[in-house]
């Protein structure tokens, strides 16, 4: 079972991001763009070294999967692509893969006003941690954000000090600001250069953890807590604001799902006039002679641009809840980059397999199926069936899917639903008359990987 969480520990990508209506637009549109890919192949070998000259590596597409496969596969080493969105007005999403710095001269040369652009938080890649801070001034004329976001900040360094024992502080931190009358909006990166968590379900795990303990040690005047004790319980206190549902803190907790769009600096959402800039309380110790200070702004700030990988060390929880440290070429992410991408078929090499999952999943249907060879596991996609053994009864939206052993003949449900992250069903053992299909082949492979 562990075995398998090490293999596993990336959730599955999301479902189709557009809907059916524009899809057929969308289709002429994309093979429009693979026909102009094919005309103008990409070298990223040889692209451009200098800011000065155009960029040698840009694609777009429509589907937000495409693009996240082509960042993968062309970045090299330390040279990383990036997958931005854009956002029209009609709210259409187009994705860009490029270099972050080619990003943000483009980005400059396009007005204020349509600056509405997101960076893609890949659901299996190490990112900093992040916050997204926001609530409604008018009924909570009497906050002060600066003040709560400077909180935010203290405590979490000081779960970061229990859990890891690294010491960091409010100068390893960019802080966004993109208030607006009525509505005060802070986006804070912990920028620490030299670690990043595991991935963005990780430091959703460690937010939640830290608002949940927040809001029970202020539940009880009389409670001892090692970390929030050694706070004023005043400002404690003052991260809860007045909502239309009652009182919550201010943190948005919403934003650590799988492959997270999340707003980059200077840009803005449509018909709003709210760009996200440098707050005036950033307190973020910058380069002393930067040749560009705004790109090295944005390029900081992005959650998941981490051109060296191989020397970071990645925070994490493991499936007890312990935290831990590893190095990144440990890390399941980086084992995976080791191996071929998942491959999509419509079924799996295994049809005996596939009847047996489809009778399973009934009243549901397979969706989609991903067969990773070089780790030997199969997942299938459900819909029409949203029960969850977590839970014990169906999911209001959220998808479930099993995961299919092929090693060890197991098969295993987990879902999309980000409480139910770190879950794995009951296994369920594979039946013989399965299992018979794939265990000559399995045979082979180990043999195979002995020789080597």
């Amino acid at each position: 079972m562990d075995d398998l969480r090490t293999k596993l520990d990336i959730p599955i990508r999301s479902a189709r991001f557009y809907g059916d209506s524009l899809q057929g637009i969308y289709d002429e549109l994309e093979r429009k763009a693979e026909l102009s890919r094919k005309q103008r192949p990409a070298d990223p070998d040889t692209r451009r070294r200098s800011l000065l000259q155009p960029s040698r590596y840009k694609e777009e597409f429509w589907k937000q999967n495409e693009a996240l496969q082509n960042a993968a596969e062309h970045s090299i080493d330390d040279d990383v692509l990036c997958c931005f969105v854009f956002q029209d007005e009609h709210e259409r999403r187009r994705f860009i893969v490029t270099y972050p710095e080619d990003f943000w001269l483009d980005c400059e040369a396009i007005n204020m006003e349509k600056r509405v652009f997101y960076e893609v938080i890949p659901e299996s890649s190490p990112c900093f941690l992040y916050y997204d801070l926001e609530f409604e001034t008018d009924i909570n004329k009497e906050k002060d954000g600066v003040r709560m976001a400077r909180t935010v900040i203290d405590v979490t360094c000081a779960y970061i000090a229990k859990y890891w024992q690294y010491s960091c502080n409010r100068h390893m931190v960019i802080n966004l600001d993109s208030s607006r009358p009525g509505k005060f909006s802070k986006h804070l990166i912990f920028s620490t250069k030299d670690v990043a968590f595991e991935n963005n379900f990780r430091v959703g795990y460690l937010v939640k953890m830290i608002c949940t303990e927040i809001t029970n040690f202020l539940s009880d005047p009389s409670a001892v807590h090692d970390v929030l004790s050694n706070f004023n319980r005043a400002d404690l206190e003052e991260l809860f604001v007045e909502t239309n549902k009652g009182k919550r803190l201010f943190v948005d907790t919403n934003v650590y799902t799988k492959n997270r769009h999340f707003r980059v600096y200077k840009a803005t959402k449509w018909g709003k006039n709210s760009h996200l800039v440098q707050a005036p309380d950033c307190e973020y110790t910058w380069n002393k002679c930067p040749k560009n200070k705004e790109m090295e702004v944005f390029i900081n700030s992005l959650v998941s641009y981490l051109p060296n990988k191989k020397k970071l060390r990645l925070f994490s929880f493991d499936q007890n809840k312990q935290a831990q440290t590893q190095c990144y070429a440990q890390s399941a992410e980086g084992r995976l980059q080791k191996t071929s991408l998942f491959k999509e078929f419509p079924k799996s090499p295994y049809p005996a397999l596939d009847r047996y999952v489809s009778d399973f999943v009934k009243p549901g249907k397979v969706r989609d199926t991903k067969y990773n060879e070089s780790i030997q596991i199969i997942t299938y996609e459900i819909v029409g069936n949203r029960y969850c053994e977590n839970i014990g009864r169906w999911h209001k939206s959220n998808n479930v899917y099993f995961i299919v052993d092929l090693a060890n003949k197991m098969m295993y449900q987990k879902c999309h639903d980000e409480d139910c992250a770190g879950f794995f069903s009951t296994p369920k053992k594979l039946p013989m008359e399965v299992t018979f299909y794939f265990d000559d082949e399995m045979d082979s492979l180990f043999c195979a990987l002995e020789e080597t």
